[in-house]
């Protein structure tokens, strides 16, 4: 059976520059092996992949990456987003997350990178840890917020909550 698939410019020539090194240029083959792969996870697994890959392509503007990033933010920590401010603080736990603006007046442009920054909600001197990131405007709204999120739980156990 053949069947004709529309896949971005990047997938596109990742998978001619893959098949190259691992099928002999083979790309079809290459495609085959990764659907296999990919359809036989779990459906919901399955289900969150999709998702998560659609929140990635609908972030081509600023605002949609913000969007994407708290959603699976607060997917990541098991709290839904109601903010509409993708500037305004959210909590966790013991510690909050904020989008900081790149320019002192803010309005940041849309090629700036994005800044979050995870620090405690109570600042004492046994509570101090804070971390920051700037992640480029390449970096994908999903895997910035697994990154944050990870360091929440890891925030969260080191408190022994």
């Amino acid at each position: 059976m053949k069947s004709a698939l529309s896949l971005s410019d990047a997938v596109a020539e990742k998978l001619a520059s893959t098949a190259k090194v691992v099928s002999n240029g083979n790309a079809s083959l290459l495609a085959d092996l990764a659907l296999t792969r990919l359809l036989a996870l779990p459906t919901e697994e399955l289900k969150s992949l999709v998702r998560r890959h659609d929140l990635n392509r609908k972030a081509i503007t600023r605002d949609g990456w913000m969007k994407s990033f708290w959603l699976i933010l607060g997917e990541e920590m098991g709290q839904s987003d109601r903010i509409d401010n993708p500037y305004a603080p959210r909590n966790f736990g013991a510690f909050y997350v904020v989008l900081l603006f790149n320019h002192a007046g803010g309005n940041d442009d849309e090629s700036d990178p994005f800044i979050p920054y995870v620090g405690p909600r109570v600042a004492t001197p046994e509570r101090r840890p804070s971390q920051q990131w700037s992640f480029d405007r390449q970096v994908p709204p999903v895997k910035a917020a697994e990154t944050v999120a990870a360091t929440l739980r890891d925030l969260a156990t080191a408190e022994g909550r």
